[in-house]
C-alpha cells in the first residue's frame, strides 16, 4: 500500500527564520514556552486522540458506498512511516498504488512538531470502486478498531423464461425479478441476442422487456449490464445472462392424399399441423394448380379439411399451405405436395355398339300397363333392357321374374328414383345398393358426377344411358312417341321409355314394325359365355359407344 506525502517541503527558509525569532526572545520565556509544549504535547500523546472515521457518502445512511473515501483525523503529528504501519483495513480491498494519503495541518511552519498539529489519514482519494457490496469492514490505526459496512446493491433472483427453458412461446414476457425496487434505467444496460426491438419497463421489484415477436425455434440470451440502479440510487455490481429457446415454428405433421396411389375425384384434401393455426391466414395461403374451386372446414384447431367441388380425372394436382399459428408464429417453411387424380370410370354406354335398336324401360307403372309392354314385345320376338326402380321391383316380383325368364335384362335405377348428385358418398352407396338387378345402372334423371361415377364402378355397375328420348312419360300420344322415334333414331340408337307411360304400350305396336320396315334390328342380349373353370354364365353388358 503507498503513500502520498502532502506535507510541503519548499519552505526551509522560513523555517529557519521562525526558530531564529524563536531564540531571540528572552532565555526565561523561551524556557518556559518549550516546558509548556513538552507538557501539552506529552498530555496529546498519551492520549492518541483519533477523530473519526468519517465517509464521503453519496446519499443518505451510514453506509458506505462502494467508492467511498474514508477519512480518519488523528489530533498529533504522525510520520508518513507511522502511518502506514499502523494502518489498515480488513478484509483487504483491491490492490491500489495510490489508495492511501497523509496530510498534516499545523499553524504555519511548525506542523512538524506542533502540539496542536493534526493529521488526517484518507483512505481512497480518487474514490475507486474498491469495497465489495455487503460486505463488513474493519478500518484499524493506532491500534483503534472502526467497523463499517457497504452498501446493499440489487441483485437479479429471479428470471422469467427460467434459464435454459426450452420451447417458450415467442410472445412471453421477458421478467427479471430483483431483490429491491429499482429506478428508472437506461435501455443500454439490457441486451437481446439475436437482437429484438424491445422496451424495457422498470416496475417495482421487476424489469419488464416487452419485445416484438421473437423468431421460433432460436436460442434466445438476456445480458443484463453492471450499473442497474435501485431506487435509493445504489448500482449492480454483476452480469446477469441467462438464456431460453422459444417454440419450434408449427410445421405440417400429415397431408393427404398422399403422393402415391390415385385420388378419387371428389374427395376431401386434408392437412394436419402440429400447433393450433390461424385459419384465414391459411386458408388465404392455401393454393391448388391447376386451379379448383373448394371450400373449407376446420375439425379442431389443427386440421385443415378442404372439399373439392370437382377435379379433373388424370391430373396432377398441387397443393401449397402457407400461413401462421394462432399466435402468429409462421410456418417453418411453406409446404407443398402433389397427387394425381384417378383415372375415369367406363364411360356412359348409349349405343347398342352392334348397330342394332335396343328398347329400354324404366321406372315403374301398373300390372297391366308392364304385362301390355311385355305382351307387345314377346309377340314381336323383341328383347329388352328393364330398370325399374327398387322401391317398386320389391312389391311386384312377379313382373320382375317374368321379364328375366323372358330373356329380358333387369337392370338398376336405384331404390327411390333419387337424384344422386344431391347425396352424400353413404347416401348414394346405399340407393344403388338396394336397387333391382345388376350390371347396369340407369341414373335417375340422367344426372352424374365423379361422386356418383366412383360409386358405381366401385359397386361394379356401368352407367347406361340413351340417346333417344319420345318423354312418353308426359302422356304425349302414341302418334307422338312414334314419329319422334322414327325421326331421331339412328343405327346402334338408345331409346328409353316408361313403364308408366299411358300411350306407351299403344305406341309400341306400331313403333317396332316401322323400325324393322326400315331396316333396322332390335338387340338381343349376348351369348352368355361359359367363365374357365365355373359353370356359371357371365353377362358382360352392351357394348359402349
Amino acid at each position: 500500500m503507498g503513500v502520498v506525502d502532502s506535507q510541503a517541503t519548499a519552505e526551509s527558509d522560513d523555517r529557519v527564520t521562525s526558530h531564529s525569532r524563536l531564540l531571540s526572545l528572552p532565555p526565561y520565556l523561551f524556557i518556559g514556552l518549550v516546558v509548556l509544549l513538552l507538557i501539552v504535547d506529552s498530555c496529546r500523546t498519551s492520549a492518541a486522540d483519533l477523530a473519526g472515521p468519517y465517509y464521503d457518502l453519496d446519499g443518505p445512511g451510514e453506509e458506505v458506498w462502494l467508492d467511498s473515501s474514508i477519512r480518519v483525523v488523528v489530533d498529533k503529528p504522525m510520520s508518513f512511516e507511522e502511518v502506514e504501519e499502523t494502518f489498515g483495513i480488513e478484509p483487504q480491498p483491491a490492490d491500489c498504488s495510490q489508495c492511501l494519503t497523509v496530510v498534516r495541518a499545523g499553524l504555519g511552519s511548525w506542523d512538524d512538531w506542533a502540539p496542536w498539529a493534526e493529521t488526517t489519514v484518507v483512505f481512497n482519494p480518487d474514490r475507486l470502486k474498491l469495497f465489495q457490496a455487503e460486505t463488513d469492514y474493519t478500518l484499524s490505526i493506532l491500534g483503534k478498531r472502526f467497523p463499517f459496512r457497504t452498501i446493499p446493491v440489487p441483485k437479479a433472483v429471479r428470471f422469467s423464461p427460467s434459464p435454459g427453458r426450452v420451447e417458450v412461446s415467442t410472445t412471453a414476457p421477458i421478467v427479471i425479478e430483483f431483490d429491491r425496487p429499482l429506478a428508472d434505467n437506461p435501455r443500454h444496460l439490457v441486451t437481446i441476442a439475436p437482437a429484438v426491438p424491445f422496451t424495457p419497463r422498470w416496475q417495482g421489484q421487476k424489469l419488464i422487456l416487452e419485445h416484438e415477436r421473437l423468431r421460433a425455434g432460436c436460442a434466445y440470451r438476456v445480458i443484463l449490464w453492471p450499473g442497474i440502479r435501485d431506487s435509493a440510487d445504489h448500482p449492480s455490481q454483476e452480469r446477469y445472462t441467462f438464456g431460453f429457446t422459444t417454440v419450434e415454428p408449427p410445421a405440417v405433421v400429415s397431408a393427404e392424399p398422399g403422393e402415391s396411389g390415385r385420388q378419387r375425384v371428389f374427395d376431401e384434401v386434408k392437412v394436419v399441423f402440429d400447433w393450433p393455426m390461424d385459419q384465414e391466414a391459411v386458408e388465404e395461403a392455401f393454393s391448388v394448380e391447376p386451379q379448383a374451386s373448394g371450400s373449407f372446414h376446420w375439425p379442431d384447431a389443427k386440421t385443415l379439411v378442404w372439399k373439392p367441388l370437382a377435379l379433373l380425372y388424370s391430373t396432377t394436382y398441387r397443393i401449397s399451405v402457407g400461413g401462421v399459428s394462432r399466435v402468429g408464429d409462421p410456418l417453418a417453411q411453406d409446404f407443398s405436395w402433389q397427387f394425381r387424380t384417378e383415372d375415369p370410370p367406363p364411360p356412359m354406354i348409349i349405343t347398342s355398339g352392334d348397330g342394332t335398336v335396343v328398347l329400354t324401360f324404366d321406372d315403374q307403372g301398373s300390372k297391366a300397363q308392364v304385362e301390355a309392354i311385355l305382351d307387345i314385345l314377346a309377340e314381336n320376338l323383341v328383347k329388352a333392357i328393364f330398370f325399374p326402380v327398387g322401391r317398386w321391383a320389391e312389391q311386384s316380383r312377379g313382373l320382375i321374374d317374368r321379364m328375366k325368364a323372358e330373356g329380358h335384362l333387369v337392370g338398376n335405377h336405384t331404390y327411390s328414383h333419387a337424384n344422386l348428385t344431391k347425396l352424400s358418398e353413404e347416401e348414394v352407396r346405399w340407393e344403388i345398393e338396394h336397387g333391382a338387378g345388376e350390371g347396369l345402372l340407369r341414373l335417375p334423371y340422367g344426372q352424374r358426377n365423379a361422386l356418383v361415377d366412383w360409386v358405381a364402378a366401385d359397386l361394379g355397375y356401368r352407367i347406361y344411358g340413351w340417346n333417344v328420348d319420345p318423354e312418353d312419360w308426359k302422356e304425349v300420344t302414341a302418334q307422338e312417341i312414334v314419329e319422334t322415334v322414327i325421326r331421331e333414331v339412328r343405327p346402334g340408337s338408345v331409346v328409353v321409355l316408361h313403364l308408366q307411360g299411358k300411350h306407351t304400350a299403344e305406341a309400341l305396336k306400331h313403333l317396332i314394325p316401322l323400325l324393322r320396315q326400315a331396316g333396322y334390328k332390335f338387340w338381343r342380349p349376348p351369348v352368355r359365355m361359359p367363365q374357365q373353370g365355373s359353370a356359371e354364365d357371365t353377362f358382360t353388358g352392351p357394348e359402349e359407344a
